[in-house]
């Protein structure tokens, strides 16, 4: 009995996304779809990313490695790069925003891999990292 009750509810819930879903713009059922699947995925991006193209030079603790930054945000990078890694992995980023400007060195841990590169979290904290990153992300064009 109890197994049925669930069920009920739970055909009750598909029933009410299908028809809030099926009254939604086609780019507004993308938008959704996005998100469910971060949601599933376990996305743990808390913050908005800027896209570019920034090469980078990284440091693991035993090699150095080459990526270009595809986008950045308060909270990490993620770095195109075909470099063997360790989620969890420590490294030392190194990058220009643009050709005059002096070399930004940032701290990070290894979040996650895929074929595409890695996704980067910052380990520095705090308001005056909090600005630098903000200058960092204004100053990309």
């Amino acid at each position: 009995m109890q197994k049925q009750v669930k069920l009920k509810k739970y055909n009750l819930t598909i029933a009410k996304l299908l028809k809030v879903t099926l009254s939604m713009s086609e780019k507004q059922q993308e938008m959704i779809l996005k998100l469910a699947e971060d949601m599933v995925r376990g996305d743990r991006r808390i913050a908005d990313r800027k896209s570019c193209r920034l090469r980078a030079n990284f440091a693991t603790t035993d090699r150095a490695h080459m990526g270009f930054i595809k986008n950045i945000s308060i909270s990490g990078v993620f770095i195109e790069s075909k470099a063997p890694v360790i989620i969890g992995e420590e490294i030392l980023m190194v990058f220009k925003v643009n050709r005059d400007s002096e070399a930004v060195k940032l701290r990070g841990e290894i979040a996650h891999a895929t074929r595409l590169g890695i996704g980067v979290e910052f380990t520095a904290e705090g308001p005056q990292f909090d600005e630098k990153i903000r200058d960092i992300i204004q100053r990309i064009k």
